[in-house]
């Protein structure tokens, strides 16, 4: 079994050097989008393989390997965000990977293991931690188990409690050459690679996800509309973009307030190159402190987005606003 894409061959070759002893609490970080999860999915597998191959990766024939592809696996835990049912009735995901969750994780590891090989429990993401959840998993990081190994995927380590990543071997999964991202978007079908991945950051995951969902088309209503402050009315398109999604919308404004002020300070669109025109002439009239402003309330916005605000009334305050910075 391979790495599961090409750009993580060479951590994917390190974790297999360690299969025969592995670190018993493993924090795999970097990006999202770049296959962090994929990756340790694969570990998981590769340690819990009962007939592995000479590298050490998993067989993918064995009774283990088709325990774990069908999820049915005794000796592996995934701990994550789950769904919950509100008092409406309404479904949604929750915020936060609770405490009884890793107490249930911590009672799993106290276990004897079913097929006398390695346990893998697999957190994933780690930085949605609560507090109290953290705390619990602390505790058995301390003091693992034999052949127990915790794996923690996670976009923002620094969101981590400082004891917890103290106690993790840490494997960092950067952003991958731009030519081996883009020929392998090239290669999933999908056209204009290299702007896919400018939208993306350069996360080759996140610009697949641009390309398979709607997400390309809100985006193009919403920045036709932001190119032109002078015409924009806050009111109606407050409305319309209310039933665009909250991390998009974030996504998306944080993005295009991110290349406004590189323009304004001289620097290149890194984002949204085919609005490069229109972010140039925005450039030139922007009030540098307001935008900054604007932008800081932006990245702020990131941590309330499952916030029941009012959305319609809280896009117009920012339209507003946005339409000030070229007073």
């Amino acid at each position: 079994m391979s790495a599961p894409y090409p750009w993580l061959e060479v951590p994917w070759q390190r974790l297999l050097a360690t299969r025969a002893r592995p670190a018993q609490a493993l924090l795999l970080a970097g990006p999202r989008g770049v296959g962090k999860s994929e990756l340790a999915l694969a570990w998981a597998q590769a340690l819990l393989c009962e007939k592995p191959q000479p590298d050490g990766a998993a067989c993918g024939q064995c009774a283990a390997c088709h325990w774990f592809e069908t999820g049915g696996h005794p000796d592996f835990r995934l701990v994550t965000l789950q769904e919950k049912t509100g008092k409406e009735g309404e479904t949604r995901m929750a915020t936060a990977i609770e405490v009884d969750q890793a107490r249930e994780a911590v009672d799993y590891v106290q276990l004897s293991t079913y097929r006398a090989g390695f346990r893998v429990v697999l957190v994933d993401p780690a930085d949605s931690l609560n507090l109290a959840a953290a705390n619990a998993l602390l505790k058995v990081l301390e003091e693992p188990p034999l052949n127990t190994v915790f794996v923690l995927v996670s976009d923002q380590p620094r969101r981590l409690l400082p004891t917890i990543r103290s106690r993790c071997t840490r494997l960092d999964i950067g952003l991958p050459p731009v030519d081996q991202a883009a020929q392998w978007r090239a290669g999933q079908g999908v056209d204009d690679a290299l702007n896919l991945l400018a939208l993306s950051g350069g996360t080759p995951l996140d610009a697949q996800r641009w390309a398979d969902g709607s997400e390309l088309d809100e985006r193009l209503g919403m920045l036709e509309g932001l190119a032109r402050p002078d015409q924009l009315d806050p009111v109606t398109l407050g409305e319309r973009w209310k039933t665009v999604s909250p991390q998009t919308w974030h996504n998306v404004a944080y993005k295009w307030l991110g290349d406004l002020l590189a323009v304004k300070l001289q620097g290149r669109v890194q984002f949204n190159r085919d609005f490069a025109e229109a972010l140039a002439r925005l450039g030139t009239t922007a009030d540098l402190a307001k935008l900054l402003a604007l932008a800081r309330i932006q990245a702020n916005e990131g941590r309330t987005l499952a916030h029941p605000l009012n959305r319609s009334l809280q896009l117009q305050a920012w339209l507003i606003q946005y339409r000030h910075v070229f007073d």
